[in-house]
């Protein structure tokens, strides 16, 4: 099909002649007409590829000789044409985030550490005078619980709230493209008194969100519809969120919240406590205070104990069996590409700088695309974010989690035996 080999001409200056050789052009086009082209990729990485790399570029740029856009579908190779069946769509659902109907402004934890912020946000939401709201600090601080606690607040003054993570607000998007419903997606989102977005730096990269969240944002503030928003870092230091979009975010009211001390932490533990009537020992105590090390582990911990005691005395046995899942999400949770380049590294006698580098002889590839697929698997890294972790570019990433995963499914003992030492030594640290 002429029109998409020139468009695929158009991308090489962007993606890398290399690149578009090899994960575009490899495309099989199935068939297409005047406003639709059905393409097949070889396996679910090209699809990925496709989505992540060409999608965005596909809704701009690709038309036909009318200046008409061309819609672009895609599927496993395998998968029935489009001659032999009716094209599935996705149907459209919109639906906010479920709210945890135990975050309210009550039940927040300020110690003295947050407890300035927390004022001025109840301040802002009692008397709205700025907008938008900000709240930013790392995982941990109960910025989800705020936000959800400033949606029940608002909507018991009566004020229609729409709460989403960023994750939600993507998905949204993406089902709208591809269904024809963004003039519907943009009438909910718009028709609110509150839009409350949750992990907006998880936005990173996704132009296509980012635009529409600028449009909405601009489309509110004029209307005077409150804007409540929180990511990790202050607005400025949000890798890979446009400019024209932080901006914004410190138009209003920008909030800090920490960490809460160890003391902090021990007085939210004794309070939890209380609330649920538990009669814990000293040994069943230390062992919580020393192994769990945030509010949300403990409010997790002290529910699943409360829940799962029945007429049990709270042995220290008992609490290690009910808990063992959620330490083990604890541990994950607490790991960084810099602790799996780490592991990897010293699993193969070699340096971190040296899986970090230029180098390509097997004694650097080997690790860096083991760690790679750890980044992948156990952090659930989109691939973007590895490359640029490991300073690579995108398809090279693909190829490495590919390459490993391809002596996994052989059942290469080698690979088999040094991923589980990793990994072991990573859930112990």
């Amino acid at each position: 099909m002429r029109v998409w080999e020139e468009f695929l001409q158009t991308q090489v200056k962007e993606l890398g002649s290399e690149a578009i050789e090899k994960w575009a052009k490899s495309l099989k086009v199935v068939f297409f007409d005047a406003g639709n082209l059905y393409l097949e990729a070889q396996d679910s990485f090209q699809v990925n590829w496709f989505e992540e790399h060409l999608r965005p570029q596909v809704r701009q740029f690709f038309r036909n000789n009318n200046q008409r856009l061309i819609k672009v579908h895609i599927s496993l190779a395998g998968a029935p044409s489009p001659k032999d069946k009716k094209i599935w769509k996705p149907v459209l659902n919109l639906a906010p985030d479920s709210l945890d109907q135990g975050c309210l402004l009550e039940t927040y934890f300020t110690g003295t550490t947050n407890e300035t912020s927390f004022s001025l946000l109840k301040e802002s939401l009692e008397k709205p005078t700025y907008n938008p709201i900000y709240l930013h600090g790392p995982a941990g601080t109960g910025k989800s619980h705020l936000l959800m606690a400033s949606s029940f607040y608002l909507t018991a003054q009566k004020k229609h709230c729409f709460y989403v993570t960023a994750s939600t607000l993507t998905n949204h998007i993406v089902a709208a493209m591809r269904t024809g419903g963004m003039q519907k997606l943009r009438e909910l989102y718009r028709q609110h008194d509150v839009l409350l977005v949750d992990d907006v730096h998880q936005l990173a990269h996704r132009s296509a969100t980012q635009e529409e969240l600028f449009h909405t944002f601009n489309t509110l503030h004029v209307a005077g519809k409150q804007i409540i928003l929180a990511g990790s870092g202050l607005p400025s230091l949000l890798e890979g969120i446009e400019p024209r979009l932080t901006s914004r975010f410190e138009w209003g009211l920008v909030l800090p919240f920490k960490l809460l001390s160890s003391q902090e932490q021990k007085d939210f533990f004794k309070r939890k406590v209380e609330e649920k009537k538990l009669l814990l020992s000293e040994e069943v105590e230390g062992f919580l205070l020393k192994s769990l090390t945030s509010v949300k582990s403990i409010k997790s911990a002290l529910e699943t104990i409360h829940l799962r005691k029945g007429k049990n005395e709270i042995t220290l046995q008992l609490v290690q069996k009910w808990i063992e899942t959620l330490m083990e999400d604890q541990k994950r949770k607490a790991l960084t590409p810099e602790k799996i380049v780490r592991a990897a590294a010293e699993s193969f006698d070699i340096q971190a700088s040296d899986i970090l580098s230029r180098s390509q002889n097997q004694e650097c590839s080997l690790p860096r695309q083991v760690a790679m697929y750890l980044c992948r698997s156990m952090l659930k890294m989109p691939y973007l974010k590895i490359a640029s972790a490991f300073s690579r570019d995108h398809s090279t990433v693909m190829t490495s989690v590919k390459s490993v995963e391809k002596k996994i499914g052989e059942h290469d003992e080698v690979m088999l035996s040094t991923l589980n030492s990793i990994k072991l030594v990573l859930l112990k640290s």
